[in-house]
């Protein structure tokens, strides 16, 4: 294989690894944005506690005839429309999978049902408080695992970038050496001596006569 083609494919796999895989990381989004079963079970339970909330609210204000309204307290038509209205959408917010919609329709509920009595707002205010935190956890927890894995694919990059100096240096180092190289051509053989030169006619007649 040329030294060019070895180069190229280890730098893509350098590139390979130094990037994060996008399905880790759109799966690591997903965890962080939706709610787990558990969560999505209280979500719907806070939903029916809504509703039922208000309807009590409704039940004991109106069947009490000694009751008075106080200064900036609602109604108790008002606060059942409030809690069949914060039930529906806490089951839309739920349905719709969102951690941080929930938290939000929780909020507003418990700022309803608190005007009216306090505790009963305070167990929608503990569901938002919660999946923030668990919203923050596992924004954390992703955070630290995207490091890590961006660490190890620094390291292998580093460590594929110095195998490739390596092997172009002595790709360049066996293409300069002269005597490396003519090693490489066809072997020529030698040429044979010339044979010797016949004698002249008066060599031959002097050799005759000298016998």
């Amino acid at each position: 294989m040329p030294v060019s083609n070895r180069v190229d494919r280890t730098g893509s796999l350098a590139a390979m690894a130094h990037s994060p895989p996008k399905t880790k990381t759109g799966s690591i989004k997903r965890q962080i944005d939706r709610l787990d079963p558990r969560e999505r079970r209280f979500s719907y339970i806070a939903a029916g506690a809504a509703v039922v909330f208000g309807l009590a609210v409704y039940l004991v204000q109106t069947n009490n005839p000694k009751f008075r309204l106080a200064k900036g307290q609602l109604t108790p038509q008002t606060s059942l429309i409030l809690g069949i209205g914060c039930g529906a959408l806490l089951v839309v917010a739920t349905r719709v999978d969102r951690r941080a919609a929930v938290g939000f329709v929780a909020l507003l509920t418990f700022l309803a049902f608190g005007t009216t009595d306090f505790a009963l707002g305070v167990p929608f205010l503990v569901l938002a408080g919660w999946l923030l935190y668990r919203s923050y956890k596992l924004q954390k927890e992703a955070s630290a695992t995207l490091r890590q894995a961006s660490a190890a694919a620094a390291k292998d990059s580093a460590t594929l970038s110095r195998g490739t100096a390596s092997k172009s240096a002595s790709a360049k180092g066996r293409a300069s050496d002269p005597g490396r190289a003519g090693a490489n051509k066809r072997y020529t053989p030698k040429r044979p001596p010339l044979p010797a030169p016949k004698p002249s006619r008066r060599e031959r007649k002097a050799a005759e006569a000298s016998d």
